[in-house]
């Protein structure tokens, strides 16, 4: 049956507001409320009533409890019966006698064991007495449960006759509710089985022999065995105990491994010993003990009740460890002492049981139970019991799945209920220097963590490790005077900067924003921040201290500087902070305060001052305000003209050029001057400004100095005066002033001043002469310019054959616009094959006319006999004749009949031919149509005759360019066929629309 498990029963002690509703449950409780107040005892014993059957009796005998399932044996001398109770619900117990397997064969029940789930149950039977007659054996109960109720079947285990079983380790790796699983079952004789139980009534149970601690000998039981599983692996450990002596054993079986044989085979085989401890006593038992937290199935400490008293350790997790129990701390239960005592004496101090919690072991005795604390062997607890009221103590179990304790005597069943067990665990740790482990105990209770931080830092500063000590005192509340008048007196001050260093970040943690903060805490921030400035500083500052020490300080200090709570604090206080850093003397960290808070402008400033040019172009490069640039540009560039240039470029387009131009008229040596160059030519190719001024600086250095480049800019600005960035009236003077020829001639044939710049460059260049000559785009002009350049090349020098050059050159001259520039005397045999060419080409030319002459009178004669023709054309209409659109009889309505032979309605075309009308063509119809029927058609009985003419003249008009419009061409034969190329749907959506 399926059910939740709660951290505690339901029956333990409580108040109940509804008696009756109370006494209807099989678990009764006590009265009282332990969980009344905080300084409740950390173990109570309350006693629990079970609700036995009425027909159950006898006194308690056995109890074991698993998973909130509670199983006890009541004996009388005549009946043993088993009860199993389910502790968080009121459900009937189970129920089942065993009278039969034991008084009639002669046994005794000496041991009873419940695996983990709570459903199965051996209990261990050996003779009562040597003649009985009869071996040991052991019985078998399967619980099972219904919502009516339980169901116990009991069987005898006839595989293990003549072995008494003393031991249990059950298997919670395979076990559930319908079988045990391989489990291992431990004999007197300390033999150790393997075997495997189940629900199955005629189930065949398997036995294996796996070890022999006993190696023969008749009497050697044993105590304890455990079955474990590292978490996250393979390796399984068996705990076995004797009376003297605690065995490991372990190995790594792989997946599929069900059987238990394999961890025992290396030992059997010897290739390997079992790890044994082994403890001198007198006792005839010990009892092994684990704890686990609730809800886990690997353990957290061991304990073994033993002859020198209770060992406590700690279970290895790593999967590969060879060591499995880790540390052995012994309590002692003076054990010596008691050796010397008598039978009964010695029966009340030696513990019958114990159990064993996270901190603490409880033992029970002959008549009381304590509790000892592990950590540091004190006891926490004592009770005694009233064997006359309560009975005889017989036992003590733990619930390893809930945690919860359960002490047994022949007449009752106690709760012994733990409450906060580790409150006082802290301390303990404390008392013993144990610092970490305190803390961690004590980390819940900020009055107890203060009181373990505060020890701890005091432990630290006697120690000698005040950097330790700083950090602890930093997370105490102790008074802040009081520690730092300790660190003061220290020649070192790291403690003391590391102490209000984690102060101040307590302060700042929340808010960081000072201005968010009231301001008594404004206050204590700011003068802790002023402080760790003053010690920073002494430090850095100090004298007779290597490099290496102050750079160290220095790199601590900016990260210092740099922290956002303490940015904000200087930034609000950044006059005291100045004043502070004045008073060290200390201009770099001044510097690097003001750039910390922004005040760029005070940096370079005194780095300018200090005469440190790189450093305060640098300072500029750090910041992004470009009016520093504006100001302080112009004293760098004198001084650093290439880098300065360089921090122009790097901003780009931050900066504004125009505001540089003061900047950059500095030019007194040449590197200067290049470097404005440099900015310029940047600033005009690749922040493409547009502004004039800096066009015309850059042209008035390239005049000056680069009169290639200036050519080159010039070609790159284009011809197109519209669009060119320079003034080039004032380009045009400077390059007159410095005599920039080809600079010039470039100007004025912008300004189109062809002559002026013909004649210029004819001074100096005449290929660039020719070149100006040919770019008017008048063919007059054009002419003009080379006859200006053929009196220059040939007035005076007679030279024919540049004259003839010159002809083949330009084809505006001809060889007669020559020959003025020649000398009277000049022969004409010179001339005479450039004069023939000339003559020969006016006669192709007159040729040339003569023909077309001859071919247009030719046309025009063909013209007219067309058109004399059409004059006598004629088209005969019969009355089938139908129009081509509407395939109507034509002659109904007013019709149209083209040249081609189609025929169309005038209605019928004009639907047609208006949705190709040109836009124009479209308004000037509704025009005409418009004026058409503005004119009405004139009367002559009111209109005079000539009045009347006139009207009739205007409709005959309106209705000729109408047709003149509308029958154009005709559909057929021109129109349709110059929309071919013309999609039949334009407009898709609507048409998508209407079919939808």
């Amino acid at each position: 049956m399926a059910q939740a498990m709660p951290n505690q029963p339901k029956f333990l002690p409580r108040i109940e507001r509804n008696a009756s509703v109370a006494g209807k449950n099989y678990v009764a409780t006590a009265s009282g409320n332990p969980f009344e107040t905080d300084e409740e005892e950390i173990f109570s014993r309350h006693k629990m009533v079970l609700r036995v059957p009425s027909n159950c009796t006898g006194d308690l005998i056995h109890l074991v409890v698993s998973r909130n399932w509670l199983v006890c044996l009541l004996g009388t001398a005549e009946r043993t019966t088993l009860l199993r109770f389910f502790l968080p619900r009121a459900i009937p117990p189970g129920e089942v006698t065993l009278e039969k397997y034991l008084s009639g064969s002669g046994y005794k029940i000496t041991r009873v064991f419940l695996d983990p789930t709570g459903h199965h149950l051996i209990i261990a039977l050996v003779p009562k007495s040597a003649s009985a007659g009869v071996s040991p054996d052991f019985l078998y109960i399967h619980c099972l449960e219904s919502p009516q109720a339980q169901q116990l079947k009991v069987r005898r285990i006839e595989k293990f006759k003549d072995h008494e079983i003393t031991a249990v380790a059950f298997n919670p790796y395979h076990g559930n509710e319908s079988t045990t699983g391989p489990i291992l079952l431990g004999t007197s004789r300390g033999l150790i089985f393997e075997t495997e139980l189940s629900a199955a009534a005629d189930g065949h149970v398997q036995r294996k022999q796996l070890y022999d601690l006993g190696l023969g000998r008749s009497k050697y039981p044993i105590t304890g065995l455990k079955l474990l599983r590292v978490p996250n692996s393979s390796r399984y450990i068996i705990l076995v105990t004797s009376p003297e002596c605690i065995y490991t054993f372990q190995e790594t079986l792989k997946a599929e491994e069900r059987s238990l044989q394999p961890i025992f085979a290396g030992y059997v085989s010897g290739v390997q010993e079992p790890h044994s401890e082994e403890r001198k006593t007198d006792l005839t038992y010990s009892q092994l003990r684990l704890f686990a937290p609730p809800n886990s199935k690997y353990p957290k400490q061991w304990a073994w009740l033993c002859g020198e008293g209770i060992r406590v350790g700690e279970f290895s997790i790593e999967g590969n460890s060879a060591a499995t129990l880790l540390g052995s701390t012994l309590i002692n239960l003076d054990f010596d002492k008691a050796m010397h005592l008598s039978y009964e004496e010695r029966r009340l101090n030696i513990p019958k049981a114990f159990v064993l919690t996270e901190y603490h072991a409880v033992l029970l005795y002959a008549d009381h139970i304590r509790a000892i604390c592990l950590l540091n062997q004190e006891q926490v607890y004592h009770e005694s019991f009233d064997e006359s009221r309560v009975g005889k103590p017989l036992n003590i179990e733990r619930d390893e799945l809930t945690g919860a304790i359960y002490v047994y005597t022949t007449k009752t069943v106690f709760n012994l209920r733990v409450t906060r067990e580790e409150r006082n665990v802290w301390r303990i740790y404390l008392d013993k220097g144990q610092y970490e482990l305190a803390t961690a105990h004590a980390a819940e209770d900020p009055e107890h963590l203060q009181l373990v931080l505060g020890q701890r830092a005091d432990a630290a500063f006697t120690d000698g490790s005040y950097q330790v000590a700083a950090d602890y005192y930093a997370e105490t509340e102790k008074s802040f005077e009081e520690v730092c008048l300790k660190f003061m007196v220290l020649p070192d001050k790291r403690p003391i900067i590391n102490y209000v260093k984690k102060r101040l970040s307590r302060l700042t943690t929340k808010p960081v924003d000072m201005e968010a903060v009231d301001q008594d805490k404004a206050n204590a921030i700011k003068a802790l921040v002023i402080w760790l400035i003053d010690l920073y500083l002494i430090q850095i500052n100090m004298p007779d201290q290597s490099e290496e020490w102050r750079r160290a300080w220095q790199t601590e200090y900016d990260e210092f500087m740099m922290e956002a709570p303490v940015l904000t604090c200087t930034r609000l206080n950044r006059k005291a902070v100045q004043q502070l850093i004045a008073e060290h003397a200390d201009p770099h960290n001044m510097a690097q305060f003001a750039i910390a808070i922004g005040d760029y402008e005070e940096v370079v400033g005194q780095q300018l001052k200090a005469g440190r040019f790189a450093e305060a172009l640098q300072t500029l490069n750090n910041q992004r305000n470009p009016e520093l640039f504006y100001k302080y540009a112009p004293e760098l560039i004198v001084k650093l003209p290439r880098p300065t240039v360089d921090a122009l470029i790097a901003q780009g387009p931050r900066l504004e050029v125009e505001k540089l131009v003061s900047t950059l008229i500095v030019m007194e040596t040449r590197e200067q001057r290049e470097q404005t160059q440099r900015y310029l030519e940047f600033a005009i190719y690749k922040l493409n400004t547009t502004n004039d001024a800096i066009h015309n600086f850059l042209l008035h250095l390239y005049a000056e100095h680069e009169p290639k480049l200036l050519m080159k800019y010039l070609e790159i600005q284009g011809r197109d005066e519209s669009l060119v960035h320079y003034d080039i009236h004032y380009a045009l003077k400077v390059c007159t002033d410095l005599n920039v020829k080809e600079a010039c001639v470039f100007l004025e044939c912008m300004l189109c001043k062809w002559v002026s710049a013909v004649d210029l460059a004819l001074k100096f260049d005449m290929k660039l002469a020719k070149e100006t000559a040919s770019r008017p785009s008048d063919s007059k002009m054009r002419r003009k310019l080379w006859l200006r350049i053929a009196y220059h090349d040939i007035k005076g020098t007679n030279d024919v054959k540049k004259a003839l050059n010159l002809l083949k050159e330009c084809d505006l001259l001809r060889i007669e616009d020559l020959l003025p520039f020649f000398s009277d005397f000049e022969k004409i045999d010179n001339f005479k094959e450039a004069i023939c060419d000339a003559l020969r080409d006016y006669n192709h030319r007159i040729q040339e006319l003569q023909r077309e002459m001859a071919e247009t009178q030719e046309q025009s004669d063909r013209v007219g006999a067309e058109l004399q023709q059409l004059r006598q054309h004629s088209i005969t209409m019969n009355a089938q004749d139908t129009c081509g659109i509407c395939d109507m009889m034509l002659l109904l309505k007013p019709f149209f009949v083209f040249i081609c032979g189609h025929k169309f309605h005038s209605d019928c075309l004009e639907k047609q031919v208006v949705p190709m009308l040109t836009k124009e063509q479209g308004r000037r119809l509704t025009t005409l149509k418009q004026q058409l029927e503005a004119q009405t058609q004139p009367q002559p009985s009111t209109l005079g005759k000539q009045q009347a003419m006139e009207i009739q003249r205007n409709r005959a008009a309106l209705k000729t360019e109408i047709e003149d419009i509308l029958a154009a061409d005709c559909l057929f034969c021109c129109l349709l066929i110059d929309t071919i190329d013309q999609p039949f749907v334009d407009d898709w959506e609507q048409v998508n629309v209407e079919w939808e």
